[in-house]
């Protein structure tokens, strides 16, 4: 079962049989041809709904779902030091550092850079990852006004260094970046994306 954000709204992609799904209580329309998968996911995109629950062969439905929007890889860095975890806050809402995948990166390369930039931490190294993140959001391009983004954010476990001066990229709207303990995170999540929460409640 693949959840993909809109602000607070959802689609969830998922076979029939998936037991996440099973025990959800969601009801989910059965798709198996393009021009359905169009006309429900266009109609959800100029509504108000708050979820939309497609089922479906897995792969087929997940490359027919692809196949509406433009796609743009991103990854992002959950650190952790002595002193807790480290956030961000950016646009009125905590987050984490990520940032697009440039051209002839890796994810992790990626999410080395972004954190480095956002927070001004240079002593990192990766441990492990977490699991993707999807989220949706209008194009902010001219040339593509009109037309869908598909995010995709791969997020690495990273150790950071404390005695770090934190300096948050300004240029980017972040307005502060600090370490959250573990008891302070259920305040973080307060005031958090909900694409984030399954990131955050694993930590």
């Amino acid at each position: 079962m693949t959840e993909i954000f809109l602000n607070e709204r959802r689609i969830i992609l998922t076979a029939p049989e998936d037991p996440d799904f099973r025990n959800s209580g969601l009801t989910g329309i059965t798709v198996c041809d393009q021009l359905s998968i169009s006309r429900l996911v266009q109609g959800f995109l100029s509504s108000e709904d708050p979820v939309l629950t497609l089922t479906g062969e897995p792969d087929w439905l997940w490359r027919s779902f692809q196949s509406q929007f433009l796609l743009l890889p991103a990854a992002g860095g959950v650190v952790k030091s002595d002193k807790g975890y480290l956030f961000i806050f950016r646009r009125r809402f905590w987050d984490l550092p990520k940032g697009k995948i440039d051209k002839g990166e890796t994810a992790s390369e990626a999410a080395l850079r972004e954190v480095r930039e956002e927070t001004g931490l240079t002593q990192l190294s990766i441990t492990g990852e977490l699991p993707a993140t999807w989220h949706i959001y209008p194009s902010p391009w001219e040339k593509e006004e009109g037309k869908w983004i598909l995010k995709e954010t791969k997020w690495f476990l990273m150790e950071g260094k404390s005695d770090e001066p934190l300096i948050p990229e300004t240029n980017e709207d972040i307005e502060e970046a600090r370490w959250v303990i573990k008891s302070e995170i259920p305040l973080v999540t307060r005031k958090t994306y909900p694409g984030l929460q399954k990131i955050i409640s694993r930590l």
